[in-house]
């Protein structure tokens, strides 16, 4: 016979549809680890939550230019991530039309010799004014060094390239200038703007004498087709979806006491002994409501992905403030966390009585917040954890 509760509260933006289907892998995985508790449903985002139709977004704009800034999008997310992107792409394409005849001694290839001529480069009146003016001059040296003297890839794309040198150049300066940017926020200064971007890749391709119109296809069509991947991505991320768990977290803050009141509910109803497990913002109301005053009882507490310990250490936790540390008779408390989920925070060096747990879903972001419960070896350590 089933012995005591375990409540599993979610986190932020979670909705009924979403919670069952990660409450039945819950159910299964628990029973498959020895988990004989009951399993107390608490899904609190229809009930409180936000609601969202999506009348503040702005509306879509046409269709070619909704394409042509999908693939300057998709562009610069791949050089932010690596401005060698687009040269390491051009060493590695079809060469078969490329002339491979060997120059007369004593000439060098025009490649060689647009090369050299861009390797020697330190940058023009005109680009100095522009770096100067987005307070990016004091970088511009250490990305000219990265781009074109730490690596082999840039002289290799204009060897590949030689039929097509205009495009090696391109691709150059759009390295450069991913780089400035890179550089530029570990410095703490803010990147170039989209303007300045712009206008530091055409400046480079003047002073180069590599504008020319009807540039090749190889990069164009490269991001033609990431285009649509990279963006149905970002929309999924980042456009209407993301009001709701942005929107739940700002309800919370500004008025939690009804998530609150709602998980203290679902304990007090069920089977004791009980055990919380909460994710993310679900998490952060459970230490809430087991700190404030008159708490309901609870035996363990897990949370996984939470935002607590982070909340609790810049004054932001609406039950505690540091240096009060977690109040007596505080449930035993394990929190999982995983370093590829930039949400979850280690708990022990703010409330030395938590058990912190690594884990590692191998998911990148944002993927791996909402990847714990579905990992046996979570529920192998809650187990553990609540039987002791």
């Amino acid at each position: 016979m089933p012995t005591g509760s375990i409540v599993f509260v979610h986190g932020t933006g979670a909705r009924l549809k979403d919670y069952q289907s990660t409450f039945d892998t819950v159910v299964k995985l628990a029973a498959a680890n020895g988990i004989a508790q009951n399993l107390v449903e608490c899904a609190w985002g229809d009930p409180l939550g936000v609601e969202f139709e999506g009348l503040s977004l702005p509306d879509e704009p046409p269709a070619a230019q909704k394409a042509a800034r999908a693939e300057e999008f998709a562009r610069w997310s791949w050089l932010f991530d690596d401005p060698l992107f687009e040269l390491d792409k051009l060493t590695i394409r079809d060469t078969s039309s490329v002339d491979k005849s060997i120059p007369p001694p004593g000439i060098k290839p025009p490649w060689l010799i647009l090369w050299e001529k861009v390797e020697s480069y330190r940058g023009s009146l005109e680009l100095g004014i522009l770096l100067k003016r987005s307070d990016l001059e004091q970088v511009w040296p250490a990305a000219w060094s990265a781009v074109v003297e730490g690596s082999p890839v840039p002289k290799q794309a204009f060897e590949a390239s030689a039929h097509e040198l205009p495009d090696a150049c391109r691709a150059l300066a759009r390295a450069l200038v991913a780089e400035l940017h890179v550089r530029a926020l570990a410095a703490g200064k803010p990147g170039p703007s989209r303007t300045v971007r712009d206008a530091l890749v055409e400046r480079m391709i003047v002073d180069w004498d590599q504008r020319v119109f009807g540039l090749g296809t190889f990069l164009a069509n490269l991001f033609k087709r990431a285009a649509t991947t990279v963006v149905r991505h970002h929309r999924a991320s980042f456009s209407a979806g993301a009001a709701l768990p942005i929107g739940d977290i700002l309800l919370y803050q500004s008025r939690g006491e009804g998530v609150r009141d709602f998980i203290r509910y679902k304990i007090e109803n069920a089977e004791p002994p009980v055990t919380l497990v909460a994710h993310s913002l679900g998490g952060i109301a459970c230490v809430d409501l087991l700190a404030s005053p008159n708490p309901p009882k609870v035996n363990h507490m897990v949370t996984a992905g939470s935002q607590a310990p982070l909340l609790y250490e810049i004054g932001a936790l609406h039950s505690r403030k540091p240096p009060e540390g977690l109040p007596e008779g505080f449930p035993p408390w394990l929190n999982f966390f995983d370093r590829d989920d930039f949400l979850s925070y280690v708990a022990h060096r703010v409330f030395p009585e938590v058990e912190d747990v690594e884990m590692r879903s191998g998911q990148p972001f944002a993927d791996s917040h909402g990847a714990y419960f579905g990992d046996p070896d979570v529920w192998k350590r809650i187990a553990a954890f609540t039987s002791q």
